[in-house]
């Protein structure tokens, strides 16, 4: 009974004797786990089972872990080779995720865009001549002169007007979704105190097609080569009227 007791002790010093051992030489339980199976391969290079360096490089071959060896240290530097492998393919693949997450930001926020073109470029109009387009403009000079409400002129680029495709014979229909008439200067009123809050939102009517002109008598866009004398079409945008409405016109009903 007494014996067994020494043997207990003995046995608990020497476990004890083991953790101290190994926690000199930088044995954690952390790493302890890390290692697991792994076993070392050479004493010289430090290759292990388990690698990161799963193969002996020695020229001189291979030098197996013998019995007075500690292969404690190697099996310690390769798990911690492990874990930095680990840490540096989380971050690379943490990387591209975010890469693609981002990249799916962006093609969603393009399809908003798009979804919101599509609303806000609409077929109206009779036969569908003509269509809604809405351009925000920055702050600053317009870089455009207005006939009524017809865009007239066009500044050089690089202007406002120019930079954002804005065509001469354009329609102004609407400012910040407020409708206007054709009042010059209302609408010089309306975005002038626009603009003073930040960019403003034209909303303009667009033929669909080439070689319409808009009669500015019967509010339409017109084939023009059928629907204008030439006379009328030299007085440019915001003049212009068609054939009927200038009879009309020329007859005292206007």
């Amino acid at each position: 009974m007494q014996s067994n007791k020494k043997d207990q002790k003995a046995a608990i010093a020497d476990k004890n004797a083991e953790k101290e051992r190994l926690a000199a030489l930088g044995m954690t339980p952390t790493l302890k786990k890390a290692i697991g199976d792994d076993e070392c391969l050479c004493m010289e290079c430090g290759a292990t089972k388990n690698g990161p360096l799963t193969k002996c490089e020695c020229p001189g071959g291979r030098k197996k872990p013998g019995k007075d060896d500690e292969p404690i240290p190697h099996l310690i530097a390769a798990a911690k080779a492990r874990s930095a492998d680990n840490k540096e393919a989380d971050k690379a693949e943490q990387m591209r995720s975010a890469a693609e997450t981002q990249k799916e930001r962006a093609n969603r926020k393009d399809q908003r865009n798009a979804d919101k073109n599509d609303l806000e470029t609409q077929l109206q109009g009779d036969g569908g001549v003509e269509m809604n387009q809405i351009v925000e403009f920055p702050v600053g000079k317009l870089g455009m002169d207005i006939e009524g409400n017809c865009i007239s002129k066009i500044g050089d680029a690089p202007s406002n007007a120019a930079d954002l495709g804005i065509k001469v014979g354009w329609v102004i229909c609407m400012i910040n979704d407020v409708p206007v008439g054709a009042k010059k200067a209302a609408i010089v009123k309306a975005v002038a105190t626009a603009m003073k809050a930040g960019p403003v939102s034209f909303g303009f009517r667009v033929p669909i097609v080439d070689g319409y002109t808009f009669c500015k008598s019967c509010d339409k866009f017109l084939v023009a080569a059928d629907s204008f004398e030439e006379d009328q079409l030299a007085l440019g945008p915001g003049k212009q009227m068609c054939s009927p409405c200038y009879e009309v016109a020329d007859m005292g009903f206007d």
